[in-house]
C-alpha cells in the first residue's frame, strides 16, 4: 500500500469514528411539485453530459434530452432552474474551489466540508464538481497527497448523507504535470465518481520554441494522448470525462509586414508557470461571438480555413479600428465531431462542455442546433452499441 492509499485509509476510519451528518434542509422548496426538490436518486452510473454554466439565464435554451448534470458557478440560482433540471432527471452541482494553502488543515477541512455539504442540501443540489487549478509541482508528493484526501473526505461525506450525491473533479488534459498541476490522478479517480478532463487551453504552456505563435485550442491528437496517458495510469475509461470547448481564442499578430492570407500568426511572449509561451497572448470568446464575427460582412476575413494536422478551424481578419491583423481558433461542429469520436472509441464515461452559455439559439438557432446534435451523437453511438450486444 503506498502512502497515498494509506492516507486515504486514514481519512476513511476517521471519518467513521467522528462525523455523522443529517439529510435536514433549511429552504422552502421552490417548485410546485415539492417532489422535485428531492435529490435525485440515480441508481446506477449513467453516460454523462456534464454543462459548465456561468450564467444564470440561458438554461431554457439548453437541450434538455442531452444534458445529465450542470455545474453552476454563479449566484443566485434561478428556482425555475432547479425545478427543470429534477424533472429532467438532470444533476445540479456546485462548481466547488479550495486553497491550496489550507490543505493540511483538518480543522478547515472539516468545516469547509460541512458548509459545501450544508449548501447542497438547503438548495436541493446534488453534489459537487471541484474546480481546482492551482499548481502543485513535482516535489509537492504530500500536498498531492491532501489534495486526494479532501475529495475522498468529501466524497465520504456527502455520500453518507445520501448515496447519490455526486462528487466530481476537473483535471487538466494530460496527467503530465500540465500547468505545475502534479496532482495524484489515480488517486483522485478512485476518490470521485468521475474526472472531468478539460480538454482546452491546451496551449497554456508551450515549451521550447523561438518564436510564440496562435494555434488550435484543443488540437484532436493532443486529446488523444492526453486521454491515454489517464488509462495507462489504470484509471479505467468509465471514470473519465472529456471536455470540449464551446469558444475560442482571439490572437493579435504581431508578425512583420503581415498580410491577410498569413497562415503563421506570431505573438506576444507571455510566460506561464515555466513555458516561453502561452495562451495568454489571446482572449478567449464564446462560440457564438465568433461566429457573429465571420460573417461580419464589415469585415476583411479569410473566411473559415482549416488546419488537417490539428484539425481545427480558424480565420483571419483585420480590425478596421485599429487595421492590425488577428488570428482567431476555435472549435466548431465538425473539430468537436473528432474528439466525440475518439471519447466513444474509448469508451469513456461521457463528455463536458465549457461552457453551454456559449450559444445563442434565439439568433443563431442552426448553428446552436448543430453543436448540440455533436455532443448528442456520443450517447446515439452508445445506445445502439449497447443494443448490438
Amino acid at each position: 500500500m503506498n502512502h497515498y492509499h494509506f492516507l486515504l485509509l486514514l481519512l476513511v476510519i476517521s471519518i467513521c469514528i467522528n462525523n455523522s451528518t443529517s439529510t435536514t434542509t433549511t429552504s422552502s422548496c421552490p417548485c410546485s411539485d415539492e417532489s422535485l426538490c428531492a435529490p435525485l436518486n440515480i441508481v446506477l452510473p449513467r453516460q454523462e453530459f456534464l454543462g459548465y454554466s456561468l450564467y444564470n439565464d440561458s438554461f431554457e435554451s439548453y437541450d434538455w434530452d442531452v444534458v445529465t448534470t450542470i455545474a453552476i458557478f454563479y449566484t443566485p440560482v434561478p428556482p425555475e432552474l432547479l425545478c427543470l433540471a429534477h424533472s429532467k432527471g438532470v444533476r445540479l452541482v456546485y462548481g466547488a474551489e479550495y486553497p491550496i494553502s489550507q490543505l493540511g488543515n483538518q480543522t478547515h477541512q472539516d468545516q469547509w466540508i460541512q458548509d459545501q455539504l450544508q449548501l447542497v442540501q438547503s438548495t436541493y443540489f446534488d453534489g459537487l464538481n471541484f474546480d481546482i487549478e492551482s499548481p502543485i509541482w513535482s516535489n509537492q508528493s504530500t500536498t498531492s497527497a491532501l489534495l486526494t484526501g479532501l475529495v475522498a473526505q468529501t466524497n465520504f461525506v456527502f455520500k453518507n448523507s445520501f448515496p447519490f450525491y455526486q462528487i466530481s473533479v476537473d483535471v487538466a488534459w494530460s496527467p503530465n504535470c500540465i500547468d505545475g498541476r502534479c496532482y495524484d490522478y489515480y488517486g483522485l479517480a478512485q476518490a470521485s465518481d468521475y474526472l472531468a478532463v478539460m480538454s482546452y487551453d491546451m496551449r497554456s504552456q508551450v515549451f521550447n520554441t523561438e518564436e510564440c505563435t496562435a494555434s488550435a485550442n484543443s488540437p484532436y491528437m493532443l486529446v488523444l494522448e492526453g486521454l491515454l496517458n489517464y488509462t495507462a495510469l489504470g484509471i479505467p475509461s468509465d471514470k473519465l470525462v472529456l471536455g470540449l470547448p464551446w469558444y475560442g481564442y482571439i490572437y493579435p499578430c504581431i508578425n512583420e509586414n503581415p498580410s491577410l492570407e498569413s497562415l503563421v500568426c506570431n505573438i506576444t511572449r507571455v510566460p506561464f508557470r515555466g513555458a516561453t509561451c502561452s495562451d495568454a497572448a489571446g482572449s478567449e470568446y464564446e462560440y457564438s461571438y465568433l461566429m457573429d464575427l465571420l460573417s461580419n460582412s464589415s469585415l476583411q476575413t479569410t473566411g473559415e480555413l482549416w488546419d488537417d494536422q490539428l484539425g481545427s478551424p480558424f480565420f483571419n481578419f483585420i480590425d478596421p479600428s485599429d487595421s492590425n491583423l488577428y488570428q482567431v481558433w476555435y472549435d466548431n461542429p465538425e473539430s468537436l465531431s473528432i474528439k466525440v469520436a475518439i471519447a466513444s472509441k474509448l469508451n469513456l464515461r461521457g463528455l463536458a462542455v465549457w461552457n453551454v452559455d456559449f450559444l445563442d439559439l434565439q439568433n443563431q438557432p442552426t448553428q446552436t442546433n448543430m453543436m448540440w446534435q455533436v455532443m448528442a451523437n456520443f450517447f446515439t453511438h452508445h445506445t445502439s452499441s449497447n443494443s448490438d450486444l
